[in-house]
């Protein structure tokens, strides 16, 4: 096999004709990397030859990867959107364990992503391979602060003579829409705890404020701290002077080299070549197996349709479960890709807490928050499974407002340096789009015996007295969230109240502020449960599963998208063609006046800003 021969593991091929017929070949991306060794690996090493392992990293990984299907991208030809990171991990620590003592080359020289705690977690693992008596070589054809921060993992870094270095600092894409909704006629009454609480900024100016600018200054220098600490310490040198490279930004390849970015530059497409000839002696080249895609026809495709949504088997053996809450957090009974609804979470959460073969927990978080009663709900379910065995929690990216208030329990908390945290903080907001209806003809009038039964209706703004009533909500559930941190962190709440009010933090910052406790990845929270619980070799297993089949009722439509149509749906489907991120206003849109009789507790959300990009 050639190894350099471009191969997308994660593939799906499809070909539709007139009527029903549809035939398809996929691969899960799951099994990007086999499981087993191959039988040459289980051999003793040839003293005489020396092995190069060549490990490719390429397109998107995630904790939670997405395997639902575009239908329209089922027929063009496109794919599954993501590959499992732990599968990419595990393969990495299968090598580590191999009896050879070769070298293994990381080619990042194709186009990948990989979160910021994954480059942290996926440089710490290259470290533990190279304590296990391998070499590591990076080859990279151009350098972004990305592919730099994994290479410095390794010894040593090759690069193509025709490439170029760009590791600038992190910056942070904040969106607007208070302009738009001024032009379009909607109106957004807002109630919040904590001046910090940016999540609603972007719908009630038109501009950041000062002091929010002020506070997301600090938060990208303590993001941007711990990518230099990194680098640094990998290529050895200073962090101040790899904090002054970061201003100059562009490098030609030679000027990389000159001040120790890289180690060598390479010919373009002589990669094999450079490193054979620094290797030496006979070189053998392997890489990862690839499983035999399985066929199936249209009768399967429809088998697939209408598969469970991927539960797991019934654990037989000890085990710790690595228990992913993964998107925004909403109310529901039905659990859905890509957010946390409370319903089956929390039914989940229980299961782990009666299953006696589960011997610890990882709650690891990925999340922005979301809804308020949601979040709690959550929370509680976590308390309880915290009386029946050992617990920590693993801030992944994002574990902030309701992300972070479903940690708020008497265990540990893991964070990254980099994790973004915090956001302690409330608010409710209505969307009043009485006049963008009057802009288009359209007159709302209601009917009713007294003034009580017109509070609070559905596309009106919120009257003076409305607005001080939801402010007495978004108040008491404020000093809930507080109460439940002051316990879970034994802080006094006003000191809390000094770093709370929707503040934003790193994990760095957290922990010096006292609102996490350790940093460190998924791995140093596995072995922390190991410890507690005293356990040796045990089993790891993810929850909860993604879901393998295809998701019929995605492929049908979602009666919810009917919420955007109009003179709106048009601008945000401008902004969207621009690269705006909306997934907040839609998220907001969506939730705000889902129903006329919704409890008025469920307007309120623990939010972080979520349309804020760092890059």
């Amino acid at each position: 096999m050639n190894p350099m021969k471009k191969t997308n593991y994660s593939c799906l091929w499809a070909k539709a004709t007139f009527g029903l017929m549809l035939s398809l070949s996929l691969v899960n991306p799951g099994n990007a990397f086999a499981a087993k060794p191959a039988e040459k690996d289980k051999e003793e090493p040839d003293e005489n030859i020396t092995h190069v392992h060549h490990l490719t990293l390429r397109g998107a990984y995630s904790e939670m990867p997405s395997t639902s299907l575009d239908p329209v991208a089922l027929v063009m030809g496109g794919g599954l959107s993501s590959k499992s990171y732990f599968k990419l991990a595990d393969h990495l620590e299968s090598i580590t364990k191999r009896k050879d003592n070769g070298y293994v080359v990381l080619d990042l020289s194709q186009a990948f992503s990989l979160s910021r705690v994954q480059q942290r977690d996926f440089a710490q693992r290259i470290a533990k391979l190279n304590k296990s008596g391998k070499k590591t070589i990076a080859w990279l054809a151009s350098a972004s602060t990305l592919e730099l921060s994994v290479a410095s993992a390794c010894h040593e870094i090759f690069m193509s003579k025709d490439g170029m270095v760009d590791i600038p600092s992190a910056t942070m894409e904040h969106t607007f829409y208070k302009d738009l909704f001024n032009l379009v006629g909607l109106n957004v009454t807002t109630v919040r705890a904590g001046d910090f609480k940016g999540a609603v900024e972007p719908y009630t100016r038109s501009t950041m404020s000062v002091h929010l600018r002020q506070h997301y200054e600090k938060l990208l220098t303590s993001l941007n701290e711990a990518v230099v600490a990194q680098i640094a310490k990998g290529r050895k040198l200073p962090e101040q002077k790899v904090r002054l490279l970061q201003q100059d930004r562009l490098m030609l390849p030679s000027s990389a080299k000159k001040h120790g970015l890289v180690d060598h530059l390479v010919e373009p497409g002589r990669m094999r070549e450079a490193i054979e000839s620094r290797v030496g002696g006979n070189v053998e080249w392997g890489a990862p197996k690839k499983k035999k895609p399985k066929s199936f026809g249209f009768t399967d495709l429809f088998k697939a349709l209408m598969s469970d949504d991927g539960k797991g088997e019934k654990n037989t053996k000890p085990t710790v479960v690595v228990y992913h809450l993964s998107g925004t957090i909403m109310d529901g009974s039905r659990a859905q890709a890509g957010e946390i609804i409370d319903g089956p979470t929390v039914k989940a959460l229980n299961e782990l807490a009666e299953d006696d073969q589960v011997k610890g927990v990882v709650l690891r978080i990925n999340s922005p928050g979301g809804s308020a009663t949601a979040s709690e709900n959550i929370r509680v379910a976590i308390a309880n499974l915290a009386a029946t065995k050992p617990i920590v929690f693993s801030m992944g990216d994002v574990a902030a407002s309701g992300g972070y208030l479903v940690a708020c329990v008497d265990a540990p908390i893991f964070a990254d340096a980099d994790t973004i945290t915090g956001s302690i903080g409330v608010f409710g907001m209505q969307l009043g789009f009485d006049a963008l209806l009057s802009r288009v003809g359209v007159n709302m009038e209601t009917v009713a015996i007294d003034d009580a039964a017109r509070q609070m209706q559905l596309g009106k703004p919120w009257t003076e007295e409305e607005t001080k009533k939801m402010q007495a909500f978004v108040d008491l559930t404020y000093d809930l969230f507080l109460d439940r941190v002051s316990k879970a962190r034994s802080m006094p709440v006003e000191k809390l109240k000094k770093i709370a009010g929707g503040r934003v933090w790193t994990g760095a910052q957290a922990r010096e502020l006292g609102l996490i406790d350790k940093i460190g990845g998924l791995t140093a929270s596995i072995n922390h449960i190991r410890d507690k619980a005293k356990l040796g070799k045990v089993e790891i297993k993810h929850l909860p599963k993604t879901r393998e089949g295809l998701d019929l009722s995605s492929l049908m439509g979602d009666s919810d998208d009917e919420i955007f149509h109009g003179e709106l749906a048009k601008r945000l489907s401008k902004l969207n063609a621009l690269g705006f991120d909306t997934q907040a206003l839609e998220f907001l849109l969506r939730n705000a006046n889902q129903s006329k009789a919704r409890p008025l507790k469920n307007h309120l959300w623990m939010l972080q800003p979520m349309n804020f990009k760092i890059r």
